[in-house]
């Protein structure tokens, strides 16, 4: 299916001026930005199905992203290099046949519905259907945009730096955008008001923290090194799991448990967070999955500081404000059975959190150090990214809600990504790769644990 895809057309788009105050055309980085310079682009994909012709569909897309782009500027600019300091910043003011956001249009006679349907991923395919966006020599473009139509519908393609924002970030100028399309073309009124100003991230040190982080991560800049934190494998398998509402809710249930006697169960403490309690149970089993009797199993995953700092930064801010947290447990404690293992993942991720978030920049000068050091020389991690609360599967551009969405950039095998579940609200989908024998073995753990609830809950 991948060679049967055909570029037609590439254009530029440019955002439309709006009627706020003047934005000066540069945008310094932040420490929380610099810090993800070591990282390839970030790639949604978002598959629709639809009977509208792809021309309309193009001519509609491009006008509501020029019309956001207006309230999301920066994203029309690139990462550029100060000749005289050595420093990255956010130009969106340079001027020059590049400018703007490259929008690519491409179409196949293929049918949309096996993609959609399939659980495995054909990523061959999804990288095709994604831009062909180049970051690796400064200036380098923020974001890129790319739709294919098919028989029975289209896929929007979407790309961005990291440097440019976080998740939270990226997410809500996808619906924003999504929501001018569906509206005719008109700008949307956001929520909360959206702001750049990194000041409200800042440190009395940024300068000297940023410089020490590009140091490490783009040594050679402009020319840009990018980190994959884990060993390659030659084969990987990647799939997408649906946790209901219900299952999370047994999820919850058993992780409050502390012991059963008879009938009755003892339970402890308030029941975890949605993402502690997939992100346990999915951690578990793929550490039993690995097949490793001895050692140390290692989770990364993201914590939003936003509502963690004070004062609290706005909800509107457009950036990164996310830290890397890592907690590490021994597999021999992860791979109890009757529950206990899931609750030990539990406790363990509940307590990093707990840690890393009471003074969310506290040794921000020592993070690349940190993150360095907490990878194993096996390489072999698990790696969480993406959020139920994100909500992608509410981007409709008017022709109904995504039938599918995916999380493409998971080269490497340990990549976990969570989004929001698109039939079941409060459910979460998640997507992961793991080598093709671990992933049989990782689907059949999960998914055991997913059935019979009821009495006794889940096999674990």
């Amino acid at each position: 299916m991948a060679d049967s895809i055909r570029v037609s057309n590439t254009s530029r788009v440019l955002p439309v001026p709006t009627s706020d105050d003047y934005h000066p055309p540069l945008l310094s980085l932040s420490f929380l930005d610099a810090f993800w310079t070591c990282i390839g682009p970030v790639q949604r994909l978002l598959f629709y199905r639809s009977e509208a012709p792809l021309a309309s569909v193009v001519l509609s897309l491009k006008a509501s992203l020029s019309v956001t782009l207006g309230t999301f500027y920066p994203l029309s600019g690139k990462l550029a290099l100060s000749a005289d300091s050595g420093d990255l910043f956010i130009d969106y003011g340079a001027g020059g046949e590049d400018d703007g956001v490259e929008f690519t249009e491409a179409k196949t006679d293929e049918n949309l519905e096996r993609l959609v349907t399939d659980h495995a991923h054909h990523w061959e395919t999804y990288k095709r259907l994604m831009p062909d966006m180049r970051i690796e020599r400064l200036p380098a473009p923020l974001l890129a945009v790319k739709v294919t139509g098919f028989r029975g519908g289209f896929t929007v393609g979407v790309s961005v730096h990291h440097v440019a924002g976080d998740g939270n970030s990226f997410s809500r100028f996808v619906k924003a955008w999504a929501e001018t399309c569906r509206s005719g073309g008109d700008a949307v009124v956001m929520r909360e008001a959206v702001t750049f100003d990194r000041a409200v991230v800042w440190h009395p040190r940024n300068s000297d923290i940023c410089r020490s982080y590009l140091d490490v991560w783009a040594p050679s800049r402009p020319t840009m090194t990018f980190h994959t934190f884990v060993k390659p494998t030659s084969e990987i398998a990647r799939r997408t799991f649906i946790i209901t509402t219900k299952m999370i809710q047994s999820l919850k249930r058993i992780a409050t448990e502390t012991s059963r006697n008879g009938d009755s169960t003892q339970t402890k403490k308030k029941p975890p967070s949605t993402f502690v309690a997939v992100a346990a149970h999915a951690w578990t089993c793929i550490t039993r999955a690995r097949a490793t009797e001895d050692g140390v199993s290692t989770m990364f995953f993201m914590a939003d500081c936003r509502s963690r700092v004070d004062p609290p930064i706005p909800q509107g801010f457009f950036g990164n404000c996310v830290k890397v947290c890592n907690t590490k447990s021994n597999v021999a404690d992860l791979s109890v059975g009757e529950g206990h293992g899931f609750r030990f993942a539990c406790d363990a991720i509940e307590r990093t959190i707990k840690e890393e978030t009471s003074e969310p920049f506290r040794g921000c000068e020592e993070w690349v150090q940190r993150l360095l050091a907490g990878l194993p020389d096996h390489g072999r991690i698990v790696n969480f990214a993406g959020s139920h609360r994100f909500g992608f599967y509410k981007a409709d551009f008017g022709w109904g809600r995504p039938s599918r969405v995916e999380f493409v950039s998971m080269p490497n095998e340990g990549a976990v990504v969570m989004n929001d579940a698109r039939d079941d609200e409060g459910g979460v989908q998640l997507s992961l790769t793991l080598p093709p024998h671990d992933m049989e073995v990782f689907a059949t753990m999960f998914l055991d644990g997913m059935d019979g609830l009821g009495s006794d809950g889940f096999k674990l």
